[in-house]
């Protein structure tokens, strides 16, 4: 009888996803959508922009006179700290599906949803060029609730609240 049953709750398992008409596996359970990119976006999306608000703020790095708070899955706020009772916010280094940041001297390690990568950074004009991209070292970015949702070609760089 302990086996029946263990049975039917491995089989039950499998109907917990079920295959949309593209192929692709929706969570059935999950109160997300994804955002996607597709590869070729997300691979090119990195950019040095205007200052913007900060919505979701999460890690914060700071080095010599800068300090660098990680906008939850966007990217970057960049502020100048040299009179520490006064931040002053520059930039913004876009980076969707980024969670973290590390620098050493003039070089940026992001991890921007599956991939690390590498910039070099100038300090002085706040300016980046993308010097390496190392992809798929970090799994898929998982919804809030814990669900993983995967399409050919593309990559999940956030997921909003259904």
């Amino acid at each position: 009888m302990r086996k029946l049953i263990l049975m039917f709750c491995c089989f039950s398992f499998f109907n917990c996803f079920f295959n949309n008409e593209n192929g692709s596996v929706d969570p059935v359970f999950s109160r997300y959508d994804p955002i996607f990119l597709s590869t070729a976006e997300f691979e090119n999306s990195i950019e040095i922009q205007d200052k913007k608000e900060v919505t979701e703020a999460s890690k914060i790095y700071i080095i010599n006179n800068f300090i660098f708070i990680n906008d939850k899955r966007t990217g970057f706020h960049i502020f100048d700290n040299s009179d520490t009772s006064n931040p002053i916010k520059k930039k913004f280094l876009k980076a969707p599906g980024a969670t973290d940041i590390a620098i050493r001297n003039n070089v940026l390690y992001i991890n921007q949803a599956t991939d690390l990568v590498v910039l070099t950074f100038d300090f002085n004009t706040l300016t980046t060029v993308v010097s390496k991209r190392l992809k798929n070292v970090f799994p898929e970015l998982q919804s809030p609730d814990g669900e993983w949702f995967y399409e050919e070609g593309k990559v999940v760089v956030n997921w909003t609240q259904k």
